[in-house]
């Protein structure tokens, strides 16, 4: 018996996929420069760990509304405003570094901005991509899309963001800015209808946005495995917040890494995240989606454990690695099983919650990395993430089963 051929990814899903790996090469270059930027202005660790902060407190503040709009609005049109909007805030922080002086409170404000633009963005792409991809090819395409964000980020971004404000301090923001239009010119070459339809969403033109949102909240509370998987997400979100909030301060004066190769350290770090996205479909149908969460949850105990132990840039590079690869798979599985799960007409709502609680959780992570590095030193951070984790883990046993995620996909079909 022959196979059946496989649906291949439409021409609207290469368009965004070609405007997502040109922002996140200005992303990986921000990623860079940004903390480097920091850690020049201000040495201590709250003033740094607070950047992180306030990039994702927009989360916590806009995530629930914003995935409500997301089933009213355009969601192409979100994607180009929010594009054009942080190009224009990382330009204006260029033309500072360029002319003026930079202020710490300068880098809390365009790192708030930042944030609030990346949960437009974020909650406006995630929307469209079950719009453009059949089911089946979903972890497919989302696996790609994470391998291009990866290798533009790790590979290209963050090594010539390093180099750059080695060169001038200005030119890795101006280089984002720029990367940043691009992505919004070719969004406005996606074609066809990315709004809800009439069936979907008319109730939604004349609800309230209060009233939309407890629908979501009702209908992700009631979902045993996306309610579990959202709780467990914002603990590992909460855990990985408290590490990266001061690990340009904890590279530079544990590891002994210069400000010339702070990128290319981050960048070898992503090999592992590169590889999981190219190989993560596979993987799923091979070993099972039960089993990838379960790796998953448990590698980054023994990696943050192993980084806090042994703090040498080879180990850490090493652990970073392994760690990246699994939680790579972990997103690759979880957001397609998002995509799958939920109905259309509410997944905007649906999501919006879900990423409330996931990347709410990491303004509270970022700040206590903060706390916790300068009062007990930048090592600490890695051991208190790594007893959060633990309670993760035990939430992805128990409620994570292979039965309730069959029932989940039998019921949504």
């Amino acid at each position: 018996m022959s196979r059946a051929p496989r649906t291949r990814l439409p021409g609207a899903y290469w368009r965004l996929f070609a405007g997502s790996a040109v922002s996140n090469i200005g992303d990986g270059v921000l990623v860079a420069a940004l903390p480097l930027l920091a850690a020049r202005t201000t040495g201590h660790e709250i003033s740094v760990g607070l950047i992180s902060t306030f990039f994702t407190i927009p989360w916590l503040l806009f995530a629930l509304p914003v995935g409500a709009l997301m089933d009213r609005w355009d969601r192409r049109r979100v994607l180009v405003v929010a594009d054009f909007y942080r190009a224009v805030l990382v330009g204006g922080l260029a033309a500072v570094a360029a002319w003026g002086q930079v202020e710490t409170w300068m880098l809390w404000v365009m790192a708030f901005g930042l944030g609030a633009g990346e949960v437009f963005f974020d909650s406006a792409s995630m929307s469209v991509v079950p719009m453009i991809v059949p089911a089946d090819r979903l972890e497919r395409a989302n696996g790609w899309r994470y391998s291009a964000e990866i290798a533009a980020n790790t590979f290209v971004g963050l090594p010539v963001g390093s180099l750059l404000f080695a060169a001038a301090v200005w030119l890795p923001f101006g280089l984002d800015a720029a990367s940043f239009a691009v992505a919004a010119l070719l969004a406005t070459t996606l074609r066809g209808r990315f709004r809800p339809t009439a069936g979907q969403g008319a109730d939604t033109t004349r609800a309230t946005v209060r009233t939309e949102l407890r629908a979501g909240i009702g209908w992700l509370r009631r979902h045993r495995v996306l309610w579990s998987m959202a709780i467990a997400l914002a603990l590992t979100n909460l855990a990985f917040a408290l590490t990266e909030s001061t690990f340009v301060l904890f590279a530079i004066r544990e590891l002994g890494v210069g400000e010339r190769f702070f990128g290319v350290v981050i960048a070898m770090v992503g090999l592992g995240a590169f590889a999981a996205g190219m190989v993560g479909e596979r993987v799923v149908r091979r070993v099972g989606r039960r089993f990838v969460i379960l790796v998953a949850a448990l590698v980054p105990v023994l990696t943050l454990t192993g980084i806090g132990l042994f703090p040498r840039t080879w180990w850490v590079v090493t652990m970073t690695t392994v760690q990246a690869l699994t939680t790579t798979m972990w997103s690759v599985v979880s957001v397609s099983l998002r995509q799958q799960l939920v109905p259309a007409e509410l997944f905007g709502r649906v999501n919006g919650v879900y990423r409330w609680l996931a990347w709410g959780a990491m303004p509270i992570g970022a700040f206590l990395g903060g706390v916790v590095a300068n009062g007990f030193g930048l090592r600490a951070p890695y051991f208190v993430a790594a007893a959060v984790l633990l309670v993760a883990y035990a939430i992805v046993v128990r409620r994570l089963t292979a039965s309730a995620i069959d029932a989940a996909v039998q019921a949504s079909t």
